[in-house]
């Protein structure tokens, strides 16, 4: 039997199957397993403002807007372009700060009407890249130091991929609320902009740009006390997405599913005949079944399966049969599979742990 299962997911199995059934004989050698225990470290002087719902609704729409920047972006530099979301993680601006190189390229966007700024980040492992492919080069000279800092020149030719993302935001929050976002500030060093003072919470979304064999890092960096008020309509708009996808969808599948036909059979009794004794059925032979003649139960057959016991009888001067129970034989059949690699898994551990007492006798 092919082992694709664990002995605890086994178990786990068959405990919700039979809810909660005792089985006698456990082996202790499956009480070894070591739990990992389950907690979080939590600094009180940077508490948690962001809730998991908050930030996995934040991860979903950042992941959506993934295939738009991509699209636009391959479009821009006319080849093939890769966009990957590294990470979403909550932490202070001077952490921020910290975390990029000090030379690189920065652009403050506000985002009326609301107050406040948020700030996005290029490293030098890409932008050079993308300002040569711009320029129709496609490849940065390898003297080149990538990180001394941009030239004014350059630092407009990149706000041209700026101006292009600016665009993917404005439609990806166009979906929650109404957003101008806009180029405030541009500069090439990192201690030279300062949106919100170095203790304040923010929330830092890493892009990795991979073009052709190049590839660097894109943040964007968004100020908690500007953008709380967001956050649950981020993730009321999220949800209520997801859950009206898969209502639709259901709706879909059963009218699809509405007008199969089935083959219904009642079977009223059934008996087993070897190919010799059908062979030799004659007229005026009787087959005798296994069941009484009075009785009227049935088993009811969909597709070939048995599916259901009923009870024949009539209605309304027509033959009928009523459902009493569901005979579910498939879920019984992978019953009786779990329980046959369990006792077989347990039946190994116990051959080797006799081994394992022989061995240690033997050297005693």
């Amino acid at each position: 039997m092919a082992e694709f299962l664990s002995q605890d997911e086994i178990d786990a199995l068959l405990d919700i199957a039979e809810q909660g059934e005792d089985f006698d004989g456990t082996s202790p050698l499956d009480k070894v397993v070591s739990k990992e225990k389950n907690y979080s470290i939590y600094d009180f002087k940077k508490p948690n403002r962001i809730t998991p719902d908050q930030l996995k609704a934040f991860s979903t729409m950042h992941d959506k807007m993934l295939r738009d920047f991509i699209n636009e972006l391959s479009s821009m530099l006319r080849k093939l372009v890769d966009v990957k979301l590294t990470s979403i993680e909550q932490m202070t601006y001077g952490e921020f700060l910290l975390s990029i190189p000090q030379v690189t390229s920065l652009n403050t966007l506000s985002f009326k009407p609301l107050d406040g700024r948020l700030v996005v980040e290029c490293n030098p492992g890409i932008s050079h890249k993308i300002i040569a492919d711009l320029l129709g080069s496609g490849a940065v000279n390898t003297s080149d130091n990538i990180d001394r800092e941009l030239t004014e020149i350059e630092v407009e030719i990149l706000e041209h991929f700026y101006k292009m993302f600016i665009k993917i935001m404005h439609k990806t929050w166009g979906e929650v609320t109404s957003l101008n976002f806009k180029i405030e500030s541009k500069d090439t060093n990192a201690n030279a902009i300062q949106i919100v003072s170095d203790h304040e919470v923010v929330l830092l979304v890493v892009l990795e740009i991979i073009i052709d064999e190049d590839s660097g890092f894109f943040s964007i960096c968004y100020p908690v006390s500007y953008f709380e008020s967001l956050l649950d309509k981020v993730v009321e708009k999220v949800f209520t997405e997801n859950s009206s996808r898969k209502s639709s969808r259901k709706r879909d599948i059963k009218t699809l599913i509405a007008g199969a036909k089935m083959e219904v059979e009642a079977i009223m009794a059934e008996t087993e005949l070897s190919a010799r004794d059908i062979l030799n059925l004659k007229e005026n032979d009787v087959i005798v079944f296994s069941k009484n003649a009075t009785s009227s139960s049935s088993t009811i057959y969909i597709n070939k399966k048995e599916k259901f016991s009923a009870v024949c009888g009539l209605s309304n001067n027509r033959k009928a049969i009523q459902i009493k129970a569901n005979l579910d034989r498939e879920k019984q059949e992978t019953l009786d599979n779990l329980r046959a690699m369990r006792e077989e898994r347990e039946e190994r551990a116990r051959e080797q742990a006799e081994n394992i007492r022989r061995l240690l006798a033997k050297k005693i």
